[in-house]
């Protein structure tokens, strides 16, 4: 049976449209590339419960205030808490700019002689940390600009605006974005507290479910880490992701389906906790991220303009020159002077010059 793919009519016996496109889109996938880096079996009640709103079937839900229904505004932050859980699984969010997708157009654009968009946004790099360095080298030259602990500052912050870091998720949630710290760090503080007591029910609950704990525990020493100690590296993010994601490895323990349930139940709240904290610290950043775009946007739109009024200068000379010589000969025609044109030849062949006797 031959079936049509949707481009040149080829014939692909036994073969379904859908089918082969799934496979093609297959082709670059690995293990746990779109489940934040886990791999095997999956607690499947975690990672449907982290993506699943929280208003039941009556379109109500519960806040601090008691229950009432549901509104746009709950809508939107559930879609925007989602992107960030589906970002994290696969290591692509919408709004930052460096990412699984991004490293794909930059395969692309390789062979180019000039620039695409994703080359030239790797090349810029975190406009929020450039629009911090900036700030900060501002002030610290403000305050003194001749000690060496602020020269040495500001020729590394040079050196960064060379070799700018890249906006990726680690970037952003990491602590290592200068003008997102605060954010990161609360990020990091939500996470360590959540996943010290996810790991508390499950070692309680399910004390062979060694996969499971190793996940969390993995993820809450990461969080300790960048929330007191020093920044996080791409690894540590990876260590996160789990977590943030709401992916971890599935149960062993021989559970009642009650005690199954709840225990998912518990381990997924806490996970929304932290996606729901991510999600804030990323917002976060694409703020400052847009209003950064829109400085630089301006600025290139202003040396645009400027280059424009330089080339049409620089066309427009040699008439200019021309209708000034043909105005200033005019003028002397009337006085019985000798033309501009030509007093430099005139000059030269009255002082022996090489003039028109050449």
């Amino acid at each position: 049976e031959t079936y049509w793919t949707g481009g040149p009519i080829t014939p692909y016996a036994g073969t379904r449209p859908h089918e082969r496109v799934r496979g093609r889109l297959g082709e670059g996938l690995t293990a746990g590339s779109h489940t934040a880096g886990v791999t095997g079996p999956l607690w499947s009640d975690v990672v449907r419960g982290t993506t699943r709103h929280k208003w039941d079937t009556r379109q109500r839900i519960k806040d601090q205030h008691g229950e009432r229904e549901i509104e746009f505004a709950d809508v939107d932050d559930h879609n925007v808490v989602t992107k960030t859980v589906m970002g994290a699984r696969v290591r692509q969010q919408a709004g930052v700019p460096h990412g699984a997708h991004h490293e794909r157009i930059m395969r692309g654009e390789a062979g180019r002689e000039t620039p695409g968009a994703a080359t030239r946004s790797e090349l810029r790099g975190c406009l929020v940390c450039k629009a911090a360095r900036d700030a900060a080298r501002r002030a610290a030259l403000k305050r003194d600009p001749l000690c060496p602990i602020v020269r040495k500052a500001a020729q590394q912050w040079t050196e960064e605006d060379e070799n700018p870091p890249r906006a990726t998720m680690a970037h952003l949630l990491s602590g290592a974005c200068l003008g997102n710290r605060e954010q990161a760090r609360w990020f990091l503080r939500v996470a360590r507290a959540q996943t010290g007591t996810a790991i508390s029910k499950v070692a309680q609950a399910a004390p062979d479910s060694k996969d499971t704990l190793k996940t969390l525990r993995i993820a809450h020493v990461a969080a300790l880490k960048g929330s007191r100690y020093r920044v996080l590296d791409e690894d540590g993010y990876d260590a996160l992701a789990p977590a943030v994601g709401g992916v971890l490895p599935a149960l062993v323990d021989d559970l009642s389906e009650k005690s199954r349930r709840d225990l998912g139940a518990g381990v997924t709240r806490n996970l929304q906790v932290v996606a729901e904290a991510a999600t804030g610290a990323v917002q976060r950043w694409i703020q400052l991220n847009d209003e950064a775009t829109a400085r630089i946007m301006k600025r290139e739109e202003h040396i645009e303009w400027l280059r424009k009024l330089f080339a049409g200068w620089k066309e427009a000379r040699p008439a200019l020159r021309e209708s000034r010589r043909r105005r200033d000969n005019a003028g002397n025609a009337g006085t019985g002077q000798q033309p501009v044109g030509e007093t430099r030849a005139a000059t030269a062949a009255q002082a022996g010059g090489s003039g028109d006797a050449t």
